[in-house]
């Protein structure tokens, strides 16, 4: 039995994905700055690129499949992009605050949704000539990666920013 795609939902989830990649992606930035000058620095540098590369993949995607990039989209961008900028999640940009904490578990969680995309559209390549399945796994692998890595300084900074320091 034949099974037809609703094109409609499929695009707007694709688009859906895409506006959170935009905002993944400043929001790696916005780490990297906040880790800057830190042991941390350069994986925060290099999960930003990745996921700035996996912004294009959805892009690409959404074209390649034959829909289009929505134009809503395009204002939300607008919006988390400032946003970004201003790094709601840690706004004093402090790497061993409480915001902090809240801002790796907000990263680990972004990159986990983008997994989640990837997964689905690992199963709706079983119905979808379109896509290539062994590339979505490949998308799933590297997001499990880069969450992995969210975690483990997540793990690494815990107890330091958790626990009291004596001054002097």
């Amino acid at each position: 039995m034949a099974v037809e795609l609703d094109h409609d939902k499929y695009s707007a989830y694709l688009n859906q994905h895409l506006v959170a990649a935009d905002a993944g992606v400043k929001a790696f930035k916005a780490a990297a700055d906040t880790w800057a000058g830190t042991p941390y620095a350069a994986t925060f540098e290099r999960l930003h690129d990745e996921l700035a590369e996996s912004h294009s993949t959805v892009a690409d995607l959404i074209e390649d499949l034959g829909y289009e990039v929505s134009t809503a989209r395009n204002l939300v961008a607008g919006l988390v992009q400032a946003a970004g900028r201003l790094n709601p999640l840690n706004p004093t940009r402090n790497h061993d605050g409480l915001m902090t904490q809240t801002e790796l578990d907000a990263l680990a969680a972004a990159v986990r949704a983008q997994q989640m995309m990837w997964e689905t559209l690992v199963v709706l390549a079983d119905v979808d000539e379109r896509l290539d399945k062994a590339f979505c796994q490949s998308m799933v692998e590297r997001c499990e990666d880069q969450r992995a890595r969210v975690v483990q300084v997540s793990e690494a900074t815990a107890v330091s920013r958790f626990t009291v320091h004596p001054h002097g």
